[in-house]
């Protein structure tokens, strides 16, 4: 791995990632020593993939890097056609938020979201990353996984990120069961309180490589409203999955 290169794209990882972090956050959070990282960060500040605000002391995303985001996610390699699938069926399950994910090493990479038409909406962004096993999407992704597998993804074991989250592998793995037996992977304030998600894996010749789910208040959450999310859940998918093998997911 070419060191120089990885350390500019994994501090524009850490900066998106973040609400703004300061020199010492981002030396801290990536192992680089600020003789090393601060010129790095002026040259991206300079270039415009990354700002900063005096005031704060803090960097974030700049024009630049928003700009080389938004030509990926709408040019012509199926994202656009897969955001208007997403907004149909939001539209059709509640006006819910909608979200497609993949799986980067053990998290949750969050690459499509379709905001809630609700004026009391779920919080959530592109380019986040969460922990898999505490999010529906994170646990649709992980269906096919074995425990072996798992485990080697989390060597130091379940975090919890609130207090319901799955802490215990069994548990997870019977989880995981449960979704290859039904196609729906489920979340109730694992990673964030008062919030409730449905997901589904989506695969390419026979494999999951993305999952979709909608991510609702709890106080919007009923047994209809899950079953007609359900059934959006399954045609959006079929959808999807029909660009998937034309993407670079």
């Amino acid at each position: 791995m070419h060191k120089p290169t990885w350390r500019v794209i994994s501090i524009l990882n850490y900066v998106s990632s973040n609400k703004g972090v300061t020199l010492v956050e981002c030396t801290n959070a990536l192992g680089i020593p600020v003789g090393t990282i601060y010129p790095i960060l002026q040259t991206l500040v300079d270039l415009q993939y990354l700002a900063y605000d005096n005031s704060s002391r803090k960097y974030t995303t700049g024009l630049r890097l928003f700009l080389a985001g938004s030509v990926y996610a709408t040019g012509e390699n199926g994202y656009e056609s897969i955001r208007e699938i997403l907004r149909q069926s939001a539209e059709k399950s509640g006006g819910e938020t909608m979200h497609l994910a993949k799986l980067e090493g053990g998290n949750v990479l969050y690459v499509i979201k379709v905001e809630s038409t609700q004026s009391v909406r779920t919080y959530s962004a592109v380019g986040a990353i969460l922990p898999a096993y505490g999010t529906s999407l994170g646990k649709a992704l992980l269906s096919d996984l074995s425990l072996e597998a798992i485990k080697k993804l989390y060597p130091d074991g379940l975090k919890p990120i609130t207090r319901n989250t799955i802490t215990s592998f069994d548990v997870l793995m019977e989880q995981l069961e449960e979704i290859r037996r039904t196609g729906f992977a489920y979340e109730c304030e694992e990673s964030n309180y008062d919030v409730r998600c449905i997901a589904r894996p989506l695969r390419v010749n026979g494999h999951v490589v993305a999952a979709i789910s909608v991510a609702m208040p709890i106080f919007r959450y009923s047994a209809e409203k899950k079953e007609r999310i359900e059934k959006e859940l399954i045609n959006a998918g079929n959808q999807i999955e029909k660009i998937l093998p034309y993407m670079s997911l």
